[in-house]
């Protein structure tokens, strides 16, 4: 069991890292016209710094993070997730043991995704800007900040996807989890909701902090509202399986 979810971890972490270096590389090159333009002379390098890789770029804004990120997520979890049968099922110890193993795979991927995009996105800053000025600007510890809400925001989808899994459908839960993310993203952009708090908005943090739309403080608030949906999350899903019929559920 272990090495078939290693064997899927090989493949699920290189596709995203091609996937990520990719869609980075085409934001800098789309940029790349406008930074060498007359009218980018005018700019500071700081400005020039926020466009491209400070948050108001394209690669980690949260359209992409609750669009077009966490389809992928949401697609490769249901990969990774063991597939449930009878010899495995009875196999185990208890009913929280499966749920246990979820929670924990759910945990496991969404740091190593959100990892992937802050490492990404750093790495490409290093590159083409000077040192100097990212250190200036904290975009390092900015980053790593925002690793840790990135991880809150895909573990928090994952459990979201465990928890219909087991109320409804696993087959069914990744299409639900999908469409209730991209209808709260849609939503805000149709209704045009932005003074309105959605948890999506705590996910990326290094456009806002660098723009001073909130400070390092606010970072308290945004682990605690986290910790607070994951906690029910958890515990729901722990009371919904122990009532759960699995053995039927499987044969079906």
């Amino acid at each position: 069991m272990i090495r078939c979810k290693l064997r899927k971890y090989a493949i699920v972490l290189p596709l995203c890292a091609v996937f990520f270096t990719l869609l980075c590389t085409y934001t800098y090159l789309r940029f790349y016209n406008y930074l060498n333009s007359d009218y980018s002379e005018k700019l500071s390098q700081k400005n020039i710094f926020y466009n491209v890789a400070g948050g108001d770029g394209d690669f980690i804004t949260s359209g992409n993070v609750i669009g077009f990120y966490i389809i992928l997520f949401v697609l490769f979890l249901f990969y990774i997730f063991t597939d449930e049968n009878e010899s495995y099922i009875v196999r185990l110890k208890s009913r929280a043991s499966f749920v246990t193993g979820r929670i924990a795979d759910c945990a496991v991927f969404a740091f190593l995704f959100s990892f992937l995009i802050e490492a990404v996105s750093v790495v490409a800053a290093l590159i083409c800007f000077d040192i100097n000025l990212i250190l200036e600007l904290n975009f390092l510890q900015y980053s790593a900040l925002e690793l840790l809400t990135l991880f809150l925001f895909y573990f928090r989808a994952g459990l979201v996807m465990l928890s219909f899994g087991i109320i409804i459908s696993p087959k069914v839960a990744p299409f639900i989890t999908i469409a209730l993310y991209l209808i709260e993203l849609f939503a805000t952009i149709i209704f045009m909701i932005s003074k309105v708090w959605l948890p999506f908005r705590d996910s990326v943090v290094v456009s806002k902090l660098m723009h001073g739309e909130m400070v390092l403080s606010d970072m308290w608030g945004i682990i605690l509202r986290a910790l607070l949906m994951m906690f029910m999350l958890i515990f729901s899903s722990y009371f919904l399986y122990q009532k759960k019929d699995v053995l039927s559920n499987v044969k079906k």
